[in-house]
């Protein structure tokens, strides 16, 4: 199992990928939530961007669909897409994910 974090500049993006994995039982249940980004520019800048992160619970073995889903939405505009690993999860939760989410 994965809390996959998707982050990206434009709301609608995020709306649109939420409905997209809870539709095809890709994800649980989706949180997401209006944050600021801040990197570093070529010119050594510290900037800081609005951004929007959404965040699932899903199988690890199903990454690489919904990168696939979002390639084929987005092309090179797909947004920052990762993976942790959940480590610990209590049973009945673990259960109801497991026949919930796709295979």
């Amino acid at each position: 199992m994965i809390q996959l974090h998707i982050i990206s500049r434009v709301p609608k993006q995020i709306r649109d990928i939420e409905n997209l994995l809870i539709n095809e039982n890709f994800i649980t249940g989706a949180t997401v939530i209006d944050t600021l980004s801040s990197y570093k520019n070529e010119d050594g800048e510290i900037k800081t961007v609005s951004t929007n992160l959404l965040i699932g619970r899903t199988k690890a073995s199903l990454f690489n669909t919904i990168e696939d889903h979002l390639k084929a939405m987005y092309g090179d505009k797909i947004p920052v897409i990762y993976g942790l690993p959940i480590v610990n999860m209590d049973f009945k939760h673990l259960e109801k994910l497991k026949k919930v989410i796709a295979e």
